[in-house]
């Protein structure tokens, strides 16, 4: 008894033993310590003197009812010290039965844990702050483990992978093993990789494509194992943030689709005023060769003819003429030879002839190998007979009224030479006329058409003759043009 008391007198918490009715007969130091009341001033008084306001009448109601059917009750209450100071009890009350069972006293021991209560809502107000601020960010956030699993993320990035129908984390880390090769994970835990490093990322969603910009970091965590407890170990997991650029690039490449067609018309309009000239060139000379013919021819016979100065000065007004028109020819800006990229060429071009498509109801299909080599050559000029052949397509089909409207576009690379192929729904190119489409000024559209007739092939032909290729018009499955280009990888 002498060793049990002494337990008790020595317990860091507050004991104390109270009748049926909660009057103290005994405390300990413990008590006195926590609640400032003497034990003289304890015993004989009720349990009630450390009773605060703010715990509901129905906790107590909960107490009294559980220790009364002879149940031990574990709670927290809010507690008054003796100097009126208020701090939170983690209570335990337990009967003490006598050899019939019946409760006789009631124990009591509880402990301070209003400063284990304040920090344990510091930290949960803390993670609701660190929640509140990842949740309010315009960018997704995840936290990965080492093995790339996410163990923490925001609502921006759950909304990501609800659109993706997706892990986004596994697209992303998919993306970094491709660009850094299997050793990815090892080379992400680098201090110089960890500092962050912007990688660009085509995400295809649901419906289209989708543009992000994900940047990695490392975060050393100490391992929770109790194992760890006197030796902490620590691993490194990875922050991964995504943040979303389609608006920008959607315009980006708006304004450089935009740019590219105010470039493609104005290499059009100069080829139109090329050939214009050189056909106007050519229509004068042919007069002008006539009279210096017969003038040739008269003043051999005779010099006395009186219509041989009016004819010299015809002559020398329209040479005069012609030289002028040469002057007046319009040069093109030479263009540089650069690697071309063909599929991107062909992207570029339907993006440029959208509206057109659309406002006709022609669909357009692209076949593209993926794996194409680029070649050497000028990526505008090409650009222009490209938009060409396809404005040629769209005109055939949308003139002729045809019930069957599409358009196919494919690449390939065949016997070392990138070829591309048109082909439309459209009546097609006859027999007879084959051979004819390429010169300046010829149209199989009726005199009668309104717009610029006979250039869009001229150009064509100029560019892959530039190219040192070759063009080719056949019969499509489609029923109408199928056009070949092949465009040689190394030009001589």
């Amino acid at each position: 008894m002498e060793q049990f008391i002494q337990i008790v007198e020595q317990a860091p918490m507050a004991i104390s033993i109270a009748d049926l009715k909660a009057n103290i007969l005994y405390v300990n130091p413990g008590f006195c310590r926590i609640t400032g009341y003497s034990s003289e001033e304890a015993c004989g008084s009720n349990h009630s003197l450390l009773s605060y306001r703010t715990t509901p009448p129905e906790v107590y109601e909960e107490l009294w009812q559980t220790i009364k059917q002879g149940k031990c009750w574990q709670g927290r209450l809010i507690n008054r010290r003796k100097n009126g100071e208020r701090y939170l009890a983690e209570v335990t009350v337990s009967p003490l039965l006598n050899s019939k069972g019946e409760a006789t006293h009631f124990m009591g021991i509880h402990r301070d844990v209003t400063e284990s209560h304040a920090n344990h809502m510091r930290l949960t107000n803390q993670n609701a702050l660190v929640h509140a601020v990842l949740n309010a960010a315009p960018v997704a956030i995840a936290l990965l483990d080492a093995d790339c699993n996410v163990v923490l993320d925001n609502m921006a990035y759950k909304a990501l992978a609800a659109d993706l129908a997706k892990e986004p984390a596994d697209q992303v880390m998919a993306a970094l093993r491709n660009q850094l090769g299997p050793d990815a994970a090892q080379q992400l835990l680098r201090p110089h990789f960890a500092e962050g490093q912007a990688i660009s990322l085509n995400i295809k969603g649901k419906q289209e494509t989708r543009w992000f910009s994900c940047r990695v970091s490392t975060l050393p965590v100490t391992d929770e194992d109790v194992d760890g407890y006197f030796a902490p170990t620590a691993s490194t997991n990875l922050i991964l943030t995504i943040s979303e650029h389609t608006r920008e690039k959607r315009q980006q490449e708006h304004r450089r689709i935009t740019e590219l067609q105010r470039m493609t018309s104005e290499s059009e309009m100069m080829h139109a005023m090329q050939e214009t000239l050189h056909a106007a060139i050519h229509q004068m000379q042919g007069p002008i060769n006539m009279i210096e013919a017969a003038l040739s021819m008269l003043c051999n016979r005779t010099g006395t003819c009186p219509g041989l100065q009016a004819m010299e000065h015809a002559l020398k007004e329209g040479s005069e003429s012609v030289e002028q028109l040469k002057k007046a020819l319009p040069e093109r800006p030479q263009e540089a030879l650069q690697p071309v990229n063909v599929n991107q060429l062909v992207h570029e071009v339907s993006a440029m002839t959208t509206e057109r498509l659309l406002s006709r109801s022609i669909p357009l299909y692209l076949s593209l190998t993926a794996t194409l080599p680029s070649f050497t050559g000028q990526p505008s000029r090409l650009r222009v007979a490209l938009k060409q052949l396809l404005d040629n397509a769209i005109e055939a089909i949308d003139y002729h009224k045809c019930g069957e409207r599409e358009i196919q576009i494919h690449t390939k690379l065949q016997d070392d030479a990138i070829v591309v192929v048109f082909e439309d729904s459209g009546p097609g190119v006859e027999k007879k006329d084959k051979l004819k489409i390429f010169q300046p000024f010829y149209s199989t559209k009726p005199p009668l058409t309104d717009g610029c007739r006979g250039i869009g092939l001229s150009i064509v032909q100029q560019v892959i003759n530039e190219h040192c290729g070759t063009i080719q018009f056949k019969t499509s499955p489609l029923g109408g043009s199928r056009v070949i280009l092949a465009l040689p990888r190394r030009t001589k």
